[in-house]
């Protein structure tokens, strides 16, 4: 009988069935192991997105709040230049409103400092910070009321004797506010001269007559280079003339004659001062023996000053002005006298008569011109 080798087949099924089952296992490991890695890196890449979400959500916020602060600051720039332009325009205002135009009540005696006493008239892109902008509110704010009381008391200087006194009264109730300021300060100095001429007590006319000085001064230490400062000096001061003696007298003419000239390079085209120049030239050309003999032994070069000069001052002052006055035409009137131009003078006189009397000033200027037209009307 031959040799069988018999093999039983369970053991072989047994090791087939544990590798298959350990293959199976190892498969389902690794099978494991990457949805683990799968589910891991979504993970991640979800938390990137997430990140950048958050990111862009950022990002927009930022762009958000950049194009609301550049929006702030085009406003506040718009406000700022606003008020620039507020600012420019009371400059326009307050500092070159410097002249009294047109005004019969502003042309009130006009003696020259060698002229005698009233009624003798014979003889001047930085951004402010919030402190910065409130101190600009806070200057817009005072520049407002003092344009509202200059304006106030130019009005008041415009009308009656009672007027004048108001007007001054109302300036001294704010010099603490604005006692530094040079439009201030020569409002100040005409209204108190304007306010002594229209007083009746001689006392109280000496006393403003000085003060008036007093202010003018003060205007020019404030701003010299001011034309009404200079022009409202010479005033003040030439309506000093009935106080002081000879000597005193011919100081301030010479000193009224200087304030004059700088007044008129600063404002050529104000008809006050020329007749103010034409008034100076005028008395100086009358001057008296003893006043031309102390003249000469305080100065070397006494002024000059012609009636020929006088006149054409005048006749100036006359084109300048767009309205009648009668005390320019009163003077324009004694110039033809001392002339010798008699129909010329009686036509002026009767010019002068017929404009109306509106001004303490007008009422001497008529006084005088009723005694000329009864005088010489005969001889004309």
């Amino acid at each position: 009988m031959g040799n069988k080798i018999s093999v039983d087949s369970k053991p072989v099924f047994g090791i087939l069935a544990g590798l298959i089952s350990s293959s199976l296992a190892i498969w389902l490991f690794y099978e494991r192991i990457s949805r683990a890695t799968r589910l891991d890196s979504l993970k991640e890449t979800n938390y990137n997105i997430a990140q950048l979400h958050s990111a862009i959500d950022s990002l927009r916020k930022e762009i958000e709040d950049l194009k609301a602060t550049k929006s702030l600051k085009t406003d506040l720039n718009s406000e700022i230049d606003e008020d620039s332009k507020s600012k420019k325009s009371f400059k326009v205002v307050r500092f070159k409103k410097t002249l009294s135009y047109l005004s019969s009540t502003s042309d009130a005696d006009y003696q020259s400092a060698w002229s005698d006493c009233e009624g003798q008239t014979e003889e001047f892109f930085d951004f402010p910070e919030n402190d910065a902008l409130a101190e600009q509110i806070e200057s817009n704010s005072s520049a407002k009321e003092a344009i509202d009381l200059f304006d106030k008391v130019d009005s008041l200087l415009e009308g009656s004797s009672d007027d004048y006194k108001i007007a001054f009264g109302l300036l001294t109730d704010h010099e603490s506010e604005f006692g530094c300021n040079v439009e201030y300060l020569w409002r100040a100095a005409k209204s108190c001269r304007m306010s002594a001429q229209a007083s009746s007590d001689a006392k109280m006319q000496k006393e403003l007559s000085f003060k008036a000085v007093d202010w003018a001064q003060r205007a020019l230490a404030a701003d010299e280079s001011n034309a009404e400062a200079n022009k409202w000096f010479a005033i003040s001061l030439g309506a000093t003339s009935c106080y002081c003696n000879v000597s005193e007298k011919i100081r301030n003419g010479v000193l009224f004659k200087e304030h004059i000239d700088k007044a008129i390079e600063i404002s050529p085209s104000d008809y006050l001062l020329h007749h103010l120049l034409g008034r100076f030239s005028f008395e100086v050309s009358s001057l008296s023996w003893i006043e031309r003999k102390v003249a000469t032994a305080l100065f070397k070069n006494i002024p000059n000053g012609s009636v020929e000069e006088a006149l054409s001052k005048f006749m100036l002052s006359e084109k300048l002005r767009a309205e009648p006055w009668k005390t320019n035409s009163l003077y324009i009137a004694k110039c033809f006298i001392k002339l010798g131009e008699n129909a010329q003078a009686m036509h002026w006189i009767n010019l002068a008569l017929a404009i109306p009397v509106v001004t303490p000033e007008d009422r001497l200027s008529q006084d005088e011109l009723v005694a000329l037209s009864a005088k010489y009307n005969s001889n004309f």
